[in-house]
């Protein structure tokens, strides 16, 4: 049955390890290959390079990914500060290897097209918050708020995974997952699919955050607290 299959898909999830690459500060900064109007994401000057296991909080991963996409779509100001925020936080989404790019060394490449995690390395700002507007257009279908349109597959979430399966008589799915943006995408698909997802929309701010608890409707005690207020004042 339907529970069964999810109890069977988590197990399989679970085994997601994916140790990733983040640097401590991110900047903006354009490459005279790709024109002055294109802005990258890459890491700031003296950075610290930090490694992490980025499929270890995936519930947290997919409920900030899809908060900086609320906040793109609703065109909130400083939108490139919060997407360096993020990456400080998890790394760049590594979408050039999504897209099968071969990388290349050389003095006068994009940031886009050196070594993956590098200090060079740096994303297009723009497809890089495009991936989050998508994610959350994909997540108001999920909660009814709008529709699929004329042309569902806009909306579709899909993404490249592999895997390895070890020999021996107990053998283990082992998954390879080469880009944060292939874990995010499966971390979200597990928890739009599953029985309970969490993710929640905050009755008084509108932040999307992720709580298993099922009666919880705001994102903290603060949000809780201004809420009441505003409930009694109208009530007076």
């Amino acid at each position: 049955n339907s529970r069964e299959a999810n109890r069977m898909d988590l197990a399989v999830f679970s085994n997601l390890n994916v140790m990733w690459t983040r640097w401590s500060e991110y900047t903006l900064a354009t490459c005279e290959m790709s024109g002055p109007e294109v802005l990258y994401l890459v890491p700031a000057p003296g950075a610290m390079e930090l490694q992490f296991n980025c499929a270890e909080q995936p519930e947290q991963l997919v409920a900030d990914a899809l908060e900086l996409g609320r906040q793109i779509m609703n065109g909130v100001p400083e939108q490139e500060h919060l997407c360096a925020a993020f990456a400080a936080r998890y790394g760049l989404l590594g979408l050039e290897v999504d897209n099968g790019a071969a990388y290349v060394d050389g003095p006068y490449l994009p940031p886009s097209y050196r070594p993956l995690n590098s200090r060079e390395y740096g994303e297009d700002v723009e497809l890089f918050k495009g991936c989050f507007m998508q994610l959350y257009q994909h997540f108001t279908t999920v909660r009814g708020e709008l529709a699929a349109g004329p042309i569902p597959a806009v909306l579709d979430v899909s993404g490249l995974l592999s895997y390895r399966l070890t020999s021996g008589r107990i053998p283990q799915l082992v998954w390879q997952v080469r880009s944060l943006q292939s874990v995010l995408k499966l971390s979200y698909a597990a928890m739009v699919t599953g029985e309970k997802p969490g993710l929640r929309i905050c009755k008084n701010c509108g932040k999307v955050y992720y709580n298993g608890h099922a009666k919880s409707e705001f994102c903290g005690t603060k949000c809780r607290n201004y809420y009441n207020v505003k409930v009694f004042r109208r009530k007076k």
